[in-house]
């Protein structure tokens, strides 16, 4: 064997590599097999190893080439000539020899491209301490040495006369970040770039997106939780003052308080924080953080919260200081002196991308203007109808300017939403100043300060964040829970969409190749910042910024956590030592002696050491009479172990022999179950009065439980000691009466209690082990109430078994508020409450916790956290009922309730039913909705009448001449009459009362039509349809001012469509149409495409359910 170096540009030695397809490449062709990813080359060679006996190499399991050198660091190449774990493939590998000797903390590292051949195969690795080799398990069939590559062209093979060439080629590249192809083990986010990200509760990468973009923005985390001096720049806009005020809020109740706790923490947290406060404080429960949403869906809805929470305060303003521009619609008429024009604000921009290359072109396309002409010309009041352009332009820009990527829209071909993702290129800097209607004062200079990228398609996907952390820093990529460096190409090349332009280059110089198809990963939301007020929006924030109460309370959990943290590495060394005392015992009032974790009691209060594991008994007998300041020698223990029956019962009674053994010993043998806790039961006796024990080995130790059926308290009073099993129960009768201060000749009913469910009666004239009754058993015992039942409070517990009975069936149930439009008991609250209990003991101890009429709470079962159906009162039923009804909790059982409280009693929905009703004005605007109490079955007039009367803040034209309607999914189902019954409308229904105008009276050819909103598809229904007069022979262009009168609605962008039933398509009217001539079905409508009030959104991935922030 030898080896030779060949320098990149000369010519090899021409060895061939077999191709299934296409024109097989020569070995020279290294260079083109790497791609050229946008880094500088630190060094770059060809090697070159010739074996000349192959039958020699073929009879070893590997063989190593000669080593090599390349910029400074030893090479070499790795064969298995039978294959590495198989044996019918070559495999080969570059070694790296200075890897295995570098320490392996991760920081050394080359990162190389290379090529191996005998067949041309390319990788690209980072070598490290952990990773030395790379290569190909599966290089080349072994069978395929020793017959032609390409009979048709050469007779030739990879191996002849007993010789081959392997080569290697190498590009080293020069790693600027030093996280170049890293695995991202025991990676260390802060370390790595000073930052931490965000951990993602189950789909809430979204939201960590958008959080890390408001954080690094200075200005935004002052007006969360900082102080600054308020001053007026050059730009307009004022600088937010002081902070939002949290000091006295919580911050699972409190968004900007949660939201300040993230903020502080992503600044002085040294590991991914946490966002389950901010959630919680959202009102969102685990459902919520397991839905996926669109991001600048969630930007608007947060920032609408925070803007009211803002309204009072110094903040007041900041908001839309830092986000808010306007633009200004208009219609201008091209011959005579008249403009039409209205300003609206904007928070963000929704750019198409779908026909443009770029963000100018989307600009340009943005405030293009559309001329109404022929057919279609502008009806100006008092002039008829003009010649005009139609469009948009700028009046104002925010200096925080957030661009919209529309990548979802709707196919029409297709009848659905798909994601756009065509290449669309966005610049570093951008110059918006001809935009703008007027020259601006300051040059609308912006620099790209963010990349929100989406990787996936409608049905859902993944959500990460590119951002400068500082003005015009470096590139950092925010992935939820870790933070890298990252190169220009990641934020820009790698985000742009469309075909991979090196995937693009190799298919034109090779259509044999796969046609390389569009990249789903892409930028969906573009942030610009304006550099006139990147100084003010970039001034670094201060310690003595952050309100004294924020940081005093991160400073306690830093230290609390360090404590923790030191707790568990030193968890090892100790033990806890879980001491009950008899004083303990007598307090309890549940199973056992002590209850040390069960939810359905309260836990018992002990006496807890933390103590070293190889510390004796002795010396933890001394320190716990010292303690307890009694002599060490007065303590009896006794160990408390868990039995099969999952009781914990007092067992073996530690002698002088126990005391040398160790703390850890004694667990080994008598809690092997508990790694880190050893329980005991302490007796302080007299040791010369009781001659410390009266204890033998034949002997049975007994507890004792008394039980007072007037107070329903169960008291433990002692032990005793039984000479033997054979022993009468009633030998121990006298105690017993003496220890419940009862009189001698007071007839007693004895019980043992065995384990939670099982309380069993003894007969007093049984031996002790007949009843089976040993060391560590207890007794319970309670005065015979026969002909005393007057004096028993609650006669269901008259006995210690009922007692126990109630207290093992006692269950948390977490009673959560059913979600209504005018809920006002939004309490969500856990109870203990008896399985047994009957529904009408559930209500009132609900109702007595709410502060509720109970008659008026009606209970839900509960599918999870979905609120199910309402449960009808039964005379039979109890809570183990409620929360098995229906199949799901049948096979998972559930602990939620769902209530509601009503405005009349539950009775009266046996003949009565509630129906959502709301009052919409002549121009759209909603009051409501109302939740109606009707009768079943009731008149359209009778709810009209119950609207009038029952509701007071209705506007004056309500009391005109009304109709109803009923709407379910945005779109109108039917109108009433004022004598038609309401009935057999389901949950999704939505009831609307609407005051009936002279001007929507048919004439002769007139007819009516209904209308909806929608955006971008006619399933993304929104607002509140409504019944439209059409005129016979008006034209469309007249009949839209009629329509645009009906709602507020200035979108130059709005389309509008014909809409029929079923699945047929949807139909663009034009203005020259005149709809009164077209034949409308029941259920065709016209519809208009826009974005509504309210729903911003470009898309909803879970359209089903959109954004909702409560508090």
């Amino acid at each position: 064997m030898n080896e030779n170096n060949v320098a990149p540009t000369q010519a090899g030695v021409g060895l061939l590599a077999s191709q299934a397809q296409g024109p097989v490449p020569r070995a020279t062709a290294f260079g083109e097999m790497l791609p050229d990813i946008g880094l500088d080359t630190e060094a770059e060679l060809t090697h070159r190893w010739v074996i000349d006996s192959w039958t020699s190499a073929a009879k070893q399991k590997r063989i190593y080439s000669p080593s090599f050198e390349c910029n400074g660091a030893n090479w070499r190449i790795l064969l298995f000539p039978n294959g590495n774990q198989q044996s019918d493939t070559l495999s080969v590998f570059l070694d790296s020899l200075d890897a295995p000797t570098m320490p392996k903390d991760g920081a050394w590292h080359i990162c190389v491209q290379f090529a191996l051949a005998i067949k041309i195969s390319a990788a690209q690795h980072r070598f490290n301490p952990y990773e030395a080799d790379w290569g190909f398990n599966h290089l080349v069939k072994l069978n395929q040495l020793f017959v032609p590559l390409d009979p048709s062209k050469s007779d030739r093979s990879l191996v002849e006369t007993d010789k081959t060439v392997i080569l290697v080629h190498m590009r080293i590249l020069k790693d600027v970040t030093g996280y170049l192809w890293h695995n991202y083990v025991n990676y260390d986010s802060k370390k790595a770039t000073g930052h931490v990200g965000l951990r993602n509760q189950g789909a809430t990468c979204y939201m960590n997106s958008l959080l890390q973009s408001l954080y690094f923005v200075p200005y935004f985390r002052r007006v969360e939780f900082m102080r600054t001096i308020m001053k007026e720049t050059n730009c307009h806009y004022m600088q937010a003052a002081y902070m939002i005020p949290t000091d006295l809020d919580s911050p699972t109740k409190s968004i900007p308080l949660a939201l300040q706790r993230v903020f502080l923490q992503l600044q002085e947290s040294d590991a991914p924080v946490a966002t389950n406060e901010l959630t919680k404080s959202f009102g969102w429960d685990a459902v919520d953080s397991f839905m996926q949403h669109d991001i600048q869906e969630f930007n608007r809805v947060l920032q609408d919260n925070l803007e009211i929470k803002m309204v009072g305060t110094k903040a007041e303003g900041a908001i839309r200081d830092l986000f808010v521009g306007k633009y200004n619609s208009f219609i201008k008429c091209l011959d005579i002196d008249f403009e039409s024009s209205r300003l609206e604000d904007f928070y963000d921009i929704q750019l198409n991308v779908k026909g443009n290359a770029s963000v100018l072109d989307s600009f340009k396309d943005y405030i293009s203007t559309e001329t109404l002409d022929g057919d279609n010309k502008y009806a100006a009041e008092g002039h008829g109808l003009q010649r005009a352009e139609k469009g948009v332009i700028f009046s104002s820009l925010p200096p925080i300017l957030f661009l919209q990527l529309k990548r979802f829209e709707y196919d029409i071909e297709r009848d659905s939403m798909v994601k756009i993702n065509d290449r669309y290129e966005y610049p570093d800097e951008l110059n918006l100043d001809s935009f703008l209607e007027k020259k601006p004062v300051v040059p609308q200079n912006y620099w790209l300060y963010g990349v929100l990228v989406h990787s996936g398609d409608l049905t859902g996907g993944h959500y990460c964040a590119f951002l400068r952390t500082e003005k015009k820093g470096k590139w950092f990529k925010f992935d939820d829970d870790r933070v890298t460096p990252c190169y220009t190409r990641e934020v820009f090349e790698e985000n742009f969409g469309g075909e991979s332009l090196q995937a693009l280059k190799q298919y034109q110089a090779n259509i044999t190749l796969p046609k390389p198809t569009k990249r789903f990963t892409n930028a969906y939301m573009l942030i610009y910042i304006r550099e006139q007020d990147t100084e003010h929006i970039f001034a670094p924030i201060e310690t003595a910024d952050i309100q004294e109460h924020l940081r005093s309370r991160m400073q306690a959990e830093k230290i609390e956590a360090a404590r923790k943290q030191k707790e568990r590495e030193e968890q090892h060394l100790f033990i806890n030592m879980k001491v009950v005392l008899e004083e303990h015992a007598s307090k309890h009032r549940g199973f056992d002696l002590c209850n040390f974790d069960s939810k359905t009691s309260p836990i018992t209060e002990i006496l807890q050491f933390k103590e070293k594991r190889e510390e004796t008994l002795a010396e933890f007998k001394e320190i716990l009479g010292k303690s307890l300041n009694i002599p060490s020698d007065h303590l009896n223990i006794w160990s408390l172990i868990g039995r099969q029956n999952k009781t914990v019962r007092p067992d073996f009674l530690f002698t002088i022999a126990e005391d040398s053994l160790t703390l850890e010993q004694l667990r080994e043998k008598f809690s092997s179950q508990l790694p880190n806790d050893l329980r005991i039961f302490v007796e302080i006796v007299d040791p010369i009065k009781s001659g410390k024990t009266q204890k033998t080995d034949k002997s049975v130790t007994v507890f004792l439980k008394y039980y007072d059926p007037t107070t329903s308290i169960v008291k433990y009073v002692g032990k005793v000691f039984v000479p033997n099993k054979s022993s009468k129960i009633n030998e121990i009768l006298p105690t017993l009466l003496s220890r419940a201060s009862l009189s001698p000749k007071t007839p007693l009913l004895l019980f043992e209690e065995i384990k939670p469910d099982m309380v069993e009666p003894l007969k007093a004239n049984q031996s002790f082990g007949h009843a089976e009754i040993g060391d560590g058993d207890i007794i319970l015992y309670q005065r015979n109430m026969t002909g005393f039942e007057s004096q028993i409070e609650d006669r269901t517990i008259s006995t210690v078994k009922e007692y126990f009975d109630n207290m093992h069936n006692r269950h948390p149930v977490n009673f959560k508020p059913r979600q209504t439009p005018n809920m006002i008991f939004t309490t969500e609250l856990e109870l203990v409450v008896n399985k047994k209990m009957p529904y009408d003991q559930v209500v009132s101890k609900l109702a007595e916790k709410l502060g509720a009429d109970p008659l008026k709470i009606l209970l839900y079962t509960s599918a999870g956290l979905i609120t199910k159906s309402p449960i009808r009162k039964n005379e039979k039923m109890v809570l183990q009922d409620m929360l098995n009804m229906g199949f799901y909790n049948q096979l998972m059982p559930t602990s939620v309730l769902h209530y509601e409280v009503l405005d009349v009693e539950v009775t009266e929905l046996e003949t009565k039913k509630f129906i959502p009703v709301s009052f919409v004005d002549r121009s759209g605007n909603e009051f409501g909705p109302y939740n109606l109490l009707v009768r079943h079955s009731p008149h359209a007039s009778d709810v009209i009448k119950k609207l009038k009367s029952q509701v007071t803040d209705l506007p004056v034209s309500a009391k005109a001449d009304l109709r109803m309607y009923e709407v379910i999914g945005h779109k109108i189902q039917k109108f009433y009459s004022n004598s038609e019954s309401v009935k057999d409308f389901g949950e999704t229904s939505l009831f609307y009362v609407e005051e009936i105008f002279p001007e929507d009276k048919l004439a002769k050819g007139d007819s009516y039509v209904h209308v909806f909103h929608f955006n971008g598809h006619v399933t993304r229904s929104h607002g509140i349809p409504f019944k439209f007069p059409l005129r016979k022979g008006e034209k469309f262009e007249t009949t839209k001012e009629r329509l645009l009168g009906r709602f507020e609605m200035n979108d130059p962008k709005a389309k509008w469509f014909i809409v029929p039933s079923g699945f047929a398509q949807p139909i663009q009217i034009t203005d020259s149409d005149v709809l009164a001539d077209k034949s409308f079905g029941p259920y065709d409508y016209i519809g208009v495409d826009h974005v509504g009030k309210v729903d911003r959104t470009a898309r909803d991935i879970n359209a089903g359910k959109g954004i909702k922030i409560s508090n």
